[in-house]
């Protein structure tokens, strides 16, 4: 009943693994650098030298395992062949991506008798409950569903800049009348209530527009980042800034303190309409960084006691009950009201 980390060297793979031996998971190190590897193992946790781009040395990496977390981004560049190894071993998958277009990619090309979860992290785990949470107060069909995130003194890794970067030069969707449809950040601006009043929100990448129709009758999905509505005007340069965000990104610390994430806040609220009526639900909570390491490891849990609700790519929503896993990840998220 093992857990491969693949990645796990990184800044997010280290809390991933300190996460898993906290909760007496049995674990596999994997990465590039096996110098590094045996740096890190605790004493009797097995190492495998593999690169994501190398199916053969993935397979055999993961070859036994019962669930594979895969950190190793970007994820459009390099995800791919874990996914494909993952489920070629008979394992299931969960991943940290904050890459739209790689679920998308995920979600178009993968076929597995395994549970597959790509973005299983404060990338999107959070907006997708929401949805659910918001969509189970309306009876029928709904029009709309709206997600939108604050996030407050939330220091990146290097990782994550790196993906800020590649994020910014891939194409966007969105759920319109009932199909998905291309768009870009700031495509459209709306206001949102949150907890500490309403704001200005603009739409970005989130993975809600893919995610959601999986398990919620709506025809319209968007997902929305807290920001001035002046942002909305930098979507069309982002192509362009995109490769220089890339550069930046190696500069800077590995990732923000354990002091900084304890400080850091963040909301998510969804809202959901049809002729039905309205609902409303907003999850709160702090270190995204934690709360993704935690994700990960209580997504494996449950992997590993047979909980999903089904095969192949699922949504977070789709695979688990929304509000079992807010309550299992706490106090990290939590629901308001």
């Amino acid at each position: 009943m093992t857990l491969a980390i693949l990645g796990v060297t990184g800044y997010t793979g280290r809390l991933v693994l300190a996460e898993a031996r906290r909760a007496g998971l049995e674990v596999r190190l994997v990465g590039r650098r096996r110098d590094a590897l045996e740096a890190l193992a605790a004493p009797g946790e097995r190492v495998h030298v593999a690169d994501a781009r190398d199916p053969e040395a993935l397979r055999a990496a993961f070859d036994g395992a019962a669930v594979v977390a895969s950190l190793a981004g970007p994820f459009l560049q390099v995800g791919l062949a874990p996914v494909e190894a993952a489920v070629a071993a008979g394992a299931h998958y969960l991943d940290t991506t904050g890459e739209q277009a790689f679920v998308r990619l995920v979600h178009d090309r993968i076929e597995a008798e395994t549970a597959v979860l790509p973005a299983f992290g404060f990338d999107y785990v959070p907006g997708d409950l929401a949805a659910r949470l918001a969509a189970e107060q309306v009876d029928g069909p709904l029009d709309e569903v709206v997600v939108a995130y604050s996030v407050k003194g939330v220091g990146t890794s290097r990782g994550t800049r790196r993906t800020i970067g590649s994020v910014m030069g891939q194409e966007q969707v969105a759920w319109e009348d009932g199909r998905l449809v291309g768009s870009r950040f700031g495509a459209t601006t709306r206001t949102v209530r949150f907890p500490f009043g309403e704001r200005t929100v603009v739409e970005w990448s989130g993975t809600e527009p893919i995610t959601v129709p999986r398990h919620t009758d709506v025809r319209n999905v968007r997902s929305y980042i807290r920001a001035p509505a002046l942002a909305a005007k930098t979507g069309g340069v982002g192509r362009l800034a995109a490769p220089l965000v890339r550069l930046a990104s190696r500069l800077g610390p590995s990732g923000p303190s354990e002091e900084s994430r304890r400080k850091s806040r963040f909301a998510v609220v969804a809202e959901a309409r049809g002729p039905g009526g309205e609902g409303r639900a907003v999850l709160t909570g702090s270190d995204v960084y934690g709360l993704t390491a935690l994700l990960v490891v209580r997504g494996a849990e449950a992997l590993l006691a047979g909980e999903a609700r089904g095969t192949g790519v699922l949504a977070p929503a789709e695979a688990f009950d929304a509000r079992t896993l807010v309550s299992r990840v706490a106090p990290l998220l939590a629901i308001e009201g």
